[in-house]
C-alpha cells in the first residue's frame, strides 16, 4: 500500500467547486443550500493509502510470464483474476456507504408518531428502538433500513449501482423475515411487523418496476394481518402504538385510492374508546374510515343512490368543519412554516410538514366525497330534468372547483416551502405531495389544463426531492394532455 499524502475528504461537488464542506450527515450544508446531490465523503484510510493491488498483480504476471519463456501451451495463471474484482470497492468504502444509507434513511424517511400521551414536539421515534434491538439480535430491521437508504441515495444520485445494491439487500431481508414468520415467538413482534411496513416503504422509494406498487400493497396487507394477529396488546406501549399507527395510515391511503373497504379489525380499533384516548384526533380517523366505506360501497354497487349521496354530502361538511385540537392550527387557515433554526435537523420543520399533510388530507377528503355528490346530481339531471336538479349539479360542481383550486394553491405553496427548508425531513413532505396530485387527476371537474399542471408539478417533485414516482406520474399525465 503506497502512502498518498493527505487529500481532501470533502464531498465531490465541494471539491470540484472548491467550496468549504462542513461534513454534515447525511448531506453537507453547501449541497443542501445549492440544491445539488451530495455524494458523501471519502474514507480517510482509503485516501491515505492507495490500493496498489492491480499494479502488484500486473508485475507478478509479467515476471511469471518471463520466467516461463515463450511456451504457448502453458497457462499464464492457474486462477486468472477478474478485472471487475480488482475494481471492487474496498471494505472500508462499502461500510461507509452502508453507514451513509442508514443515516440517509433516518434523516429523510423516518416519519414520527404524534399522540396526546406521547408529548414530544417533534414526534415519537418508534423505529430507532426496534432498530437498536435488531442490531443486537441480528433481526431484519437494520438491513431494510439500509436497503431503503440505498434506494433513496440511488434516486438522488441517479446511480443504478446503488439501486441494484438496495434490491439485493432487500432480498436478504425477505429471507430473515421468513425465518421470523416461522417462529411463534417472533411472528407478531415489533421487528416483524415493522419490517413488513418498511418493505412497503422500500418499494415506494425504489419504484424500479411497474410491480413495485403491487409489492408495496402485498407487504402492507401482510403487516395488517400481523397487527390483527397481535391484537390489542400492541397498544400497551408507545412503540407498538407507533408501528400500528404507521400501518393504519398506509392502509387508509391505500383503501381510499383503491376504493377497497378497511379491514374490520382496524374499524373496531378506530371505534374503541380506550384506544382512541391515546390516539391523535380519533375523530379524524373515524371520518376517513367512513369515507373509505362510502367509496368501497360505490365501487361494489357501481352507482350512487340517495343514501350514498347523503352520506358523502355529510362527510364533505364534517371534514370541512373538522379542526384538530392543537395550538398551531387555525380553522380555515393554511399552516405556515415556523422560523427554522440554524441546525441541519429541525423537529419544528418536521412538525410543520406534519401539519401541512393534515391540511392537504382534509382538502383531498372533501374532494373525494364531492365526486360522489356530483355523480348523484348528474344522474338526477338525467332522470329528473329541471331547474332544481340543474341547480344542485351546478352547486356541487362549483364547490368542487373551489376545493380543487385551493388544493392546487396549497400544493404549489408547500412544494416551494418544503423544497426551501434546510431540514432533511423535507423528503417526507415531497412524497406527501404526490397524494393531492393523484386526487386532482381523478376529480370530476379536472380539465386538460389541470393535467398539464399535475405533470409540471410531478416533475418538480421528482427533481426537487429525488422521488421516482413523480417522474412516472408526469409521464403518465402527458399521455392524456
Amino acid at each position: 500500500m503506497g502512502f498518498s499524502g493527505r487529500p481532501s475528504m470533502a464531498c465531490e461537488p465541494c471539491r470540484k467547486l472548491r467550496t468549504k464542506c462542513d461534513f454534515a450527515i447525511p448531506s453537507c450544508t453547501q449541497c443542501v443550500r445549492k440544491g445539488r446531490a451530495c455524494t458523501g465523503y471519502r474514507n480517510e484510510q482509503d485516501m491515505l493509502f492507495r490500493n496498489e493491488t492491480p499494479l502488484v498483480v500486473r508485475r507478478a504476471t509479467r515476471r511469471r510470464t518471463a520466467a516461463r519463456g515463450t511456451a504457448g501451451d502453458e497457462v499464464a495463471m492457474s486462477f486468472p483474476i477478474d478485472p471487475q474484482l480488482l475494481a471492487t470497492q474496498q471494505p472500508s468504502r462499502i461500510a461507509a456507504i452502508d453507514d451513509e444509507a442508514t443515516n440517509h434513511f433516518f434523516a429523510h424517511y423516518n416519519e414520527k408518531f404524534f399522540a396526546p400521551e406521547v408529548q414530544r414536539n417533534g414526534g415519537f421515534d418508534y423505529i430507532q428502538p426496534v432498530y437498536q434491538q435488531d442490531l443486537a439480535t441480528g433481526g431484519p430491521v437494520p438491513d431494510i433500513v439500509k436497503a431503503a437508504g440505498l434506494a433513496g441515495l440511488g434516486n438522488v444520485s441517479g446511480s443504478q449501482e446503488l439501486i441494484d445494491a438496495a434490491r439485493q439487500k432487500q432480498n436478504g431481508v425477505i429471507r430473515k423475515l421468513q425465518h421470523q414468520l416461522q417462529n411463534p415467538r417472533t411472528i407478531s413482534s415489533d421487528s416483524t411487523i415493522l419490517t413488513c411496513i418498511l418493505l412497503g416503504v422500500f418499494e415506494n422509494i425504489i419504484c424500479d418496476s411497474p410491480q413495485s406498487a403491487q409489492h408495496m400493497s402485498y407487504h402492507l396487507n401482510g403487516a395488517a394481518e400481523l397487527a390483527k394477529l397481535r391484537g390489542a396488546r400492541q397498544f400497551n406501549h408507545d412503540i407498538g402504538l407507533g408501528i400500528y399507527s404507521r400501518m393504519r395510515g398506509f392502509m387508509l391511503a391505500h383503501c381510499l385510492q383503491t376504493r377497497e373497504p378497511l379491514p374490520p379489525f382496524i374499524l373496531n380499533y378506530i371505534e374503541d374508546s380506550e384506544i382512541s384516548r391515546r390516539d391523535f384526533e380519533p375523530g379524524f380517523y373515524r371520518l376517513l374510515a367512513r369515507l373509505c366505506q362510502v367509496r368501497a360501497q360505490h365501487k361494489q354497487q357501481g352507482y350512487v343512490d340517495a343514501k350514498l349521496a347523503d352520506e358523502a354530502q355529510l362527510l364533505a361538511v364534517e371534514f370541512g368543519a373538522w379542526a384538530p385540537d392543537i395550538a398551531d392550527w387555525e380553522r380555515n387557515e393554511r399552516p405556515l412554516p415556523a422560523p427554522e433554526p440554524s441546525g441541519h435537523q429541525s423537529t419544528e420543520a418536521y412538525r410543520y410538514i406534519w401539519l401541512a399533510t393534515i391540511w392537504i388530507f382534509q382538502l383531498t377528503a372533501r374532494i373525494l366525497a364531492s365526486d360522489i355528490v356530483i355523480e348523484w346530481a348528474r344522474s338526477r339531471v338525467t332522470h329528473e330534468p329541471g331547474s332544481p336538479s340543474s341547480a344542485a349539479l351546478g352547486d356541487a360542481i362549483t364547490a368542487q372547483i373551489e376545493l380543487c383550486e385551493e388544493l392546487k394553491d396549497s400544493t404549489s405553496f408547500y412544494l416551494r416551502s418544503f423544497r426551501d427548508t434546510q431540514s432533511a425531513m423535507r423528503t417526507v413532505g415531497g412524497y406527501g405531495l404526490l397524494w393531492p396530485l393523484y386526487v386532482l387527476s381523478t376529480a370530476s371537474t379536472s380539465t386538460a389544463e389541470t393535467m398539464r399542471w399535475i405533470a409540471t408539478h410531478s416533475e418538480q417533485i421528482a427533481e426537487g426531492f429525488g422521488v421516482r414516482q413523480g417522474k412516472m406520474m408526469a409521464n403518465f399525465m402527458k399521455m392524456y394532455i
